[in-house]
């Protein structure tokens, strides 16, 4: 997808991305924006990133439950000696 200030405009809270930094191996949602600046909780990770508008492209089709994701939670499973990315719950609104 070419870069241009239309697709810029549209990515905000809760856009599913691809990273334009990594050659678009990574996606993520945007979790918030400041100016220019991106914050994209990874799919299937813990990790948050800092990135601009220009590092990331909007992927208009993405699968409904990466639309819905908001980070992740690394869960340790001593039965199996393994250890998981799970979804962060929903947070309630506050009052």
């Amino acid at each position: 997808m070419e870069s241009n200030s239309d697709e810029k405009d549209l990515i905000g809270e809760g856009t599913v991305v691809r990273d334009r930094k990594w050659g678009g191996q990574f996606t993520g949602t945007v979790v918030r924006r400041e100016g220019d600046h991106v914050f994209v909780a990874w799919h299937n990770s813990f990790v948050e990133d800092e990135l601009t508008v220009n590092e990331v492209e909007v992927w208009p089709d993405a699968p409904q439950a990466l639309r819905e994701w908001r980070g992740g939670v690394g869960i340790w499973n001593p039965q199996e000696q393994s250890m998981s990315v799970e979804p962060v719950p929903p947070q309630e609104p506050s009052l």
